[in-house]
């Protein structure tokens, strides 16, 4: 059985960049993935501006008052000009004094104080030169690195293709939405669980629809998905109940399997492998099992999908304001609210911690972890967090 971070090397060792990519307008581009680097198509700025409201001074023998001339083409020693936040710089000007320290005498204006050569000046390309990396490939594009790229000029680009993301449900027990229900059955929360997550994670989740725990359906099923996606997603099926199949249908169809158990807890019984080349990833059916296992190990696999060069988790610190359990040999990712003090996330367990209870993952704020290696942690102590990002 694979530890949880063996298990995500195993997954970003055996899972790449989808082919292919797309060239968008930038109106587009917005949580695309750059394909390859991009750069400034101009200067930024393209000129000389004043950084302030004020005057634009020449400087001549006298360093305090100058005259105020209504055109660039008077400026001369001790001379100066009127000029406004963003406004070009005249060529002859030596510094812009600000409105604030300056006095107005007729024609004239003195300075309060001595102003140095080039203040306010922002000049050309201070901030971006042409030429200058916007972007990284592999770089998602947020709302910030998409206005920039409007701020430098660039307006198409090249960005990786969003993975498609086939998705199927199983179960005799599963009845959908709008459904009248009965006695020992449960709605299909994991179908909504992951077209949002993948969704959120760039992907492109198409649904396959749901499969009754029937053998020869699901292997034909699996067989015809996998020609229309990049990626298959199968919920339920992976344990070891008499009605379970993923497994054996894997055999069947030749799959090369990498793991079929981890030790997180919750959601041990999780099977990665690829079929004809292309990932598959069986999860768990309990809702909640399900909703962890995607974010420790479904997430970096779309990240990597998708083209995204980071990590998909960055661990944050967490301290528990109450004891939590553990056993060593499983990595435990309990469910937790979170509220910060001195700018320090503080956790509390959510609620219960079963495997088949989801609502304590409804009204979460993210996991804390506590590693193989580890027991019980008592209040007080300091854990690696995931902040849930849905």
């Amino acid at each position: 059985m694979l530890r949880v971070d063996d298990a995500i090397d195993v997954i970003l060792s055996n899972v790449f960049p989808i082919d292919g990519w797309d060239e968008v307008f930038l109106d587009n581009a917005l949580n695309r993935v750059a394909f390859e680097d991009v750069v400034s198509n101009i200067d930024v700025p393209d000129f000389d501006r004043s950084a302030m409201d004020g005057y634009a001074l020449v400087f001549g023998d006298d360093k305090k008052r100058f005259r105020v001339v209504e055109s660039a083409d008077e400026l001369e020693e001790n001379c100066c000009i009127r000029i406004n936040t963003g406004f070009p710089i005249p060529d002859k000007a030596d510094a812009i004094a600000e409105v604030e320290i300056t006095k107005r005498v007729g024609n004239y204006i003195e300075l309060l104080k001595p102003v140095e050569r080039k203040r306010n000046f922002t000049s050309k390309g201070i901030e971006l030169k042409k030429g200058g990396l916007l972007l990284k490939k592999g770089e998602r594009i947020s709302v910030r690195k998409q206005a920039l790229l409007a701020y430098s000029g660039v307006f198409k680009l090249k960005v990786f293709r969003v993975p498609i993301v086939g998705i199927i449900t199983t179960g005799d027990e599963v009845i959908f939405a709008g459904d009248e229900f009965e006695s020992g059955k449960v709605y299909n929360a994991n179908y909504f669980i992951l077209k949002g997550l993948v969704q959120k994670w760039l992907g492109s989740p198409v649904y396959f629809g749901h499969i009754k725990d029937d053998k020869a359906l699901l292997k034909k099923t699996i067989r015809h998905t996998l020609k229309r996606c990049d990626i298959l997603l199968t919920t339920g099926g992976v344990s070891m109940g008499s009605r379970d199949f993923i497994k054996s249908v894997l055999s069947d169809m030749d799959a090369n399997i990498f793991f079929e158990k981890t030790t997180i807890k919750p959601g041990k019984p999780a099977v990665f492998a690829k079929i004809e080349d292309k990932p598959f990833f069986g999860l768990p059916g309990w809702p909640a099992a399900l909703f962890t296992v995607a974010y420790v190990y479904l997430k970096p696999m779309l990240f990597k999908l998708a083209g995204i060069d980071k990590l998909a988790n960055e661990y944050l610190n967490c301290i528990i304001d109450e004891s939590m359990h553990s056993k060593m040999g499983k990595c435990y990712f309990d469910r937790v609210r979170l509220t910060i003090t001195d700018g320090m996330y503080h956790g509390v367990s959510a609620g219960s911690q079963k495997t088949d209870n989801f609502y304590s993952v409804a009204v979460a704020d993210g996991l804390v972890r506590i590693d193989e290696k580890e027991e019980d942690k008592e209040k007080g102590a300091e854990l690696p967090l995931i902040v849930f990002d849905d």
